[in-house]
């Protein structure tokens, strides 16, 4: 199954409406505040689930600028374009009074900035600090306009869209820090693990190909008709078992004579692996080349 996580807020609705365009019965969709996202993935990932980030460019930008070497990464990116926003899609933007220039103001300033993009606002700043200006940074989650027309600060760092809240505050932008597509992410690569099947498989094969005649094992592919009656009585234990304890101990004798089986037969656990990876990612395929969204590929 493939859980999409796409964003609660309102300004990332079309993030929303992407997943739901693709959701099918093998998905499900989870809804988190957007800055939440990548790192929801990455954990979700962590759990060996198949997840799907759905977010602003900008939310992924300030995780990895907080998060060294993080496990996901973008896999697609889908082109915001909007009309009715000045840039075409969401931008962070530096801001001030809207009747001076930045050369203008003093060096000493105080900036508030949407506590949501502090790594990438920090970023910024460094290089305006390496010319000479000393900045007194306030964090919020909101109203940064508010604390411009209050006097709480003289410049503003955060998102314009349509750019209306920002000339009623009397504020223009000074500087784009960064143009926010919509991000399609996660796993960064394929973990390959020797798993505990895996140690089983490794051992099973070892005795069909040794030489100790007293070997069950070994006996089993030596009687193959003994070893499909095994199959088909243990499948059928397994259904009749009649508590959890007697279960496990059903699915345990089963998986060992289905291992027997596979072995004898020559398929590994390899090939088992990517035949079911095969059928999960055949939705997230179709989703991820999908020609009705408009998506360019990540530059390389």
């Amino acid at each position: 199954m493939i859980i999409f996580i796409v964003p609660k807020n309102s300004g990332l609705e079309r993030c929303k409406k992407i997943a739901k365009d693709f959701s099918k019965e093998n998905t499900k969709i989870i809804e988190v505040r957007g800055e939440d996202i990548p790192e929801f993935v990455e954990k979700m990932i962590l759990q060996k689930k198949d997840a799907i980030g759905i977010t602003g460019e900008d939310m992924f930008k300030e995780f990895t600028l907080k998060i060294k070497n993080p496990g996901i990464k973008i896999l697609k990116k889908i082109n915001w374009k909007d009309e009715t926003a000045i840039f075409g899609k969401p931008t962070l933007c530096l801001l001030g009074p809207d009747n001076k220039e930045l050369y203008e103001l003093s060096k000493n300033l105080k900036v508030c900035i949407n506590k949501k993009y502090s790594m990438i606002s920090k970023k910024f700043l460094s290089r305006l600090e390496e010319q000479g200006f000393r900045f007194e940074k306030i964090y919020y989650s909101g109203s940064t306009e508010s604390a411009f027309t209050e006097g709480i600060s003289d410049l503003v760092v955060d998102i314009v869209y349509s750019g209306k809240a920002s000339r009623e505050a009397g504020l223009k932008i000074y500087e784009k820090i960064l143009e926010s597509d919509i991000v399609v992410i996660g796993k960064k690569t394929i973990e390959k693990e020797k798993s505990d099947l895996q140690k089983l498989y490794d051992i099973v094969y070892d005795r069909i190909q040794g030489d100790n005649k007293q070997s069950y094992t070994k006996g089993l592919v030596n009687d193959p008709e003994v070893l499909k009656r095994k199959l088909i009585e243990e499948a059928a234990e397994v259904i009749t078992a009649k508590n959890k304890e007697e279960l496990i101990w059903e699915c345990s004798d089963l998986l060992y004579f289905l291992t027997v089986f596979m072995a004898m037969k020559g398929i590994t656990l390899e090939e088992i692996y990517e035949e079911t990876e095969r059928r999960n990612s055949k939705s997230k395929e179709t989703f991820l080349n999908s020609d009705e969204l408009n998506i360019t590929k990540e530059e390389k």
